[in-house]
């Protein structure tokens, strides 16, 4: 069956800074959203990027899974949940939907929960230079429901070697290196690099700008300036108004976005008459845009 999204939630608490909670209160509040128990889920993918105390192992999404209680003991009949990371800068969210729509279609698990967000390593909330805000976010995705599910993933990057726009300079970080991070900012516009996907993800699905015009197709972009839409609207030919973003209020998040966009639409009402919503997203190295069809139904007779 084609794959729905039952849930969708984010978490930005001011009571800590810590991704690995922020996550798992996201997580948890997308369960209880879709009244979908833990021991349910089968399979739990991270995209966060940036994490507390730049942690690489054991893999982020084993903690996460082991704070929400999802699938940690051999029962009778099953065995524990599938968790893994799948990193890819602002576009791993994506390439996760991408990989758990498959596992899904072909009825290898019944519910696959998601999680993206970002902060920095050392649990601070603001740190001068750090360019992403401090959330967790989460999506749940299952087999049954009114959507056609999800069309196949546009990606492409910039061509050549990329320098880092993120490490950690263990020279200068010394003992300090669990806190420390040093960024910079990325040389490439990312407006080119969105135009292409979205460009190809329209005509893969056999859209254009009239059905971005009429509300019929919703892109979500995975940023809240204004600057950014407009300059995406004029490669595409679309108006800034029918392009939704972030909400302002959440700054800037990096791999939650997707989700912080698609949140906004759905309390914006402008999910409610879309056949289809296109999922972008995008930083100064690569893009990705997913096609969502929403409802099955919609298309009966017109």
């Amino acid at each position: 069956m084609p794959t729905t999204i039952l849930a969708a939630a984010i978490n930005a608490d001011l009571d800590t800074g810590s991704y690995f909670e922020l996550a798992a209160r996201a997580a948890t509040a997308c369960l209880a959203q879709a009244g979908v128990a833990a021991d349910e889920v089968g399979m739990l993918v991270n995209a966060g990027v940036f994490r507390d105390q730049n942690i690489s192992e054991p893999a982020v999404s084993a903690l996460i899974q082991k704070r929400v209680g999802i699938g940690l003991e051999y029962a009778p009949g099953r065995v524990p949940a599938f968790s893994f990371d799948l990193m890819n800068g602002a576009s791993g969210l994506l390439h996760a939907i991408s990989a758990a729509d498959c596992f899904l279609t072909t009825g290898e698990v019944e519910y696959a929960l998601l999680v993206a967000g970002d902060t920095h390593p050392s649990t601070e909330r603001h740190v001068d230079g750090f360019p992403h805000s401090t959330s967790g976010a989460a999506i749940l995705l299952g087999s049954s429901g009114p959507a056609r599910g999800f069309g196949p993933l546009h990606s492409t990057d910039t061509a050549g070697p990329a320098d880092p726009t993120a490490w950690v300079a263990m020279g200068e970080a010394g003992a300090n290196g669990r806190r420390a991070m040093s960024t910079r900012r990325g040389n490439d516009d990312p407006v080119e690099l969105a135009a292409v996907v979205v460009r190809d993800c329209l005509t893969a699905e056999g859209l254009d700008a009239a059905d971005i015009a009429e509300g019929r197709t919703i892109l979500l972009a995975p940023t809240w300036t204004l600057a950014f839409r407009t300059r995406l609207a004029d490669a595409l030919g679309f108006t800034p108004e029918s392009i939704v973003g972030v909400d302002p209020s959440v700054d800037n998040p990096y791999s939650a976005a997707p989700v912080h966009a698609y949140l906004c639409a759905r309390n914006r009402g402008a999910l409610a008459g879309a056949r289809t919503v296109l999922f972008l997203a995008a930083d100064d190295t690569s893009a990705a845009c997913l096609a969502y069809r929403q409802h099955a139904l919609a298309l009966i007779g017109s």
